[in-house]
């Protein structure tokens, strides 16, 4: 049987659902199969226009402007070209769109005359590590963006937006922004009853003073390398799920915070420094609102501070299972690793995913311990003795205080079934060596609790 015989006798609503289950950019092939197709191909209602697709950014200036003229031109035909009824979805990633400001704005007016449901906007260049960059850089929106939409999802990039000046607000359950200023976001998130899902990355001036119970459907909240224009943000979280957040320290007030989450991640990679006992108590109090995790990330800053407030356990047990701890390793981090392993005790998977060295104690703080013989005490948490089935150690090098740990875990996990070493990737083959050496030793030398145990190391 012909294959492409077959297709052409499928009907219609058959052969649109096909297509409709590609990538836009895949679809799109199939329209120089045949008129038919192509027909098919321009009643499309996911619509994705992607510059990374036609342009090459590490190629030079002259032909990366001919190559995004080419895109630009391949938009705006199949636009013109449209023969469908509404839209579903409409993205558009494309940098620089200052330069033809024309041309992008019929492009989203098209989208927003077909009713789009979901509009992703991304302006934001791929080498932009600062809001400096971005500043300057943004697209502004005309005055009759605000008052076409009823959308239910709205993604936005690099865009001059006024979050205040939208209109049809009620339906919106998706929230996403980067590289924006958003001083008036509370003017937006309090007409949103229906949020679901909200995410802030790269964005400067961010007003969020609360979240209140207005917003009670909420289930994601994702923040990441943000500047707040407050001091604080208050937030009533019932139903929440997920909760991220990666930057500077910002003080979280949590009034209500659903006991039954699914994954909390708490990064403050980029923080220098600390207030001595405040910044340490704070985060202890963050770790209490978000008891309830099943998965909980953490990085170095909350491992180092956590130890001031108490040096034995947080003030409350964590109900976490999967527990994920950013670490050096290094000595001024042993007392919270082991904070955070006395706090679980239900952990089934502990992760120790190493990371370079950062130290953000007081300069004046000293180890009142021997590093060398810290583990060696016969100390023996709940988990270890119950639930701790799984270490996976991610970077391993074989480095002496990596040893000293994993000896700890393996001497005291009485039901540990798994420890999973991988090393980094481009390791040479002399370190690759050392590290076989070093996982060799940890099963021979190593007094193992569990009968079960076996060792693993992933060379990638």
């Amino acid at each position: 049987m012909n294959p492409r015989r077959s297709q052409e006798s499928l009907p219609d609503l058959i052969l649109f659902m096909i297509i409709s289950s590609l990538p836009f950019k895949e679809a799109m092939k199939l329209s120089l199969v045949s008129k038919r197709w192509e027909s098919l191909c321009h009643k499309m209602t996911n619509i994705a226009f992607k510059e990374s697709e036609f342009v090459k950014f590490s190629d030079d200036e002259q032909t990366k402007s001919v190559a995004r003229t080419s895109f630009v031109h391949y938009m705006l035909k199949w636009v013109a070209n449209f023969t469908g009824e509404e839209i579903k979805s409409f993205k558009l990633y494309l940098s620089k769109p200052v330069d033809i400001t024309t041309e992008v704005m019929s492009l989203i007016n098209f989208a927003v005359s077909n009713h789009v449901k979901n509009l992703d906007l991304d302006f934001s260049y791929p080498s932009w590590i600062t809001k400096i960059e971005a500043e300057t850089r943004v697209f502004q929106f005309p005055g009759s963006f605000y008052n076409q939409m009823n959308l239910e999802s709205l993604k936005l990039f690099a865009c001059g937006f006024d979050p205040s000046r939208l209109a049809k607000t009620g339906s919106l359950k998706t929230l996403s922004f980067g590289w924006i200023q958003l001083r008036d976001i509370m003017s937006l998130i309090l007409k949103c009853p229906l949020l679901e899902s909200l995410s802030i990355q790269n964005c400067w001036d961010v007003g969020l003073e609360k979240i209140t119970e207005n917003n009670n459907r909420l289930r994601e909240l994702v923040f990441e390398n943000c500047d707040f224009a407050v001091d604080y943000t208050t937030l009533d979280l019932p139903n929440i799920q997920i909760f991220k957040y990666s930057g500077r320290f910002h003080y979280f007030q949590f009034v209500g915070v659903n006991r039954v989450m699914k994954e909390a991640y708490l990064d403050f990679g980029v923080e220098t420094e600390c207030q001595e006992g405040e910044t340490g108590e704070l985060l202890c109090g963050l770790l209490y609102d978000l008891l309830s995790a099943k998965r909980l990330t953490i990085c170095p800053f909350i491992i180092q501070l956590i130890q001031e407030y108490d040096p034995v356990r947080l003030q409350a047990s964590m109900e976490t299972r999967h527990l994920v701890m950013k670490t050096n390793m290094l000595p001024h981090e042993f007392i919270g690793i082991k904070v955070m392993i006395n706090s679980c005790p239900d952990l089934e998977t502990l992760t120790l995913q190493m990371v370079d060295p950062r130290h953000v104690l007081p300069t004046d703080f000293e180890i009142e311990f021997d590093p060398e013989t810290y583990w060696e005490y016969p100390i023996s948490h709940r988990c270890l003795k119950k639930t701790l089935k799984v270490v996976e150690l991610r970077n391993f090098r074989g480095g002496l205080y990596e040893v000293y740990v994993l000896q700890f875990l393996i001497r005291c996990g009485l039901v540990l079934e798994r420890v999973e070493l991988y090393l980094p990737i481009g390791v040479v083959e002399s370190q690759r060596t050392s590290a076989f050496v070093v996982a060799e030793s940890l099963w021979k030398v190593t007094k193992i609790a569990s009968k079960n145990l076996k060792i693993y190391l992933h060379t990638g």
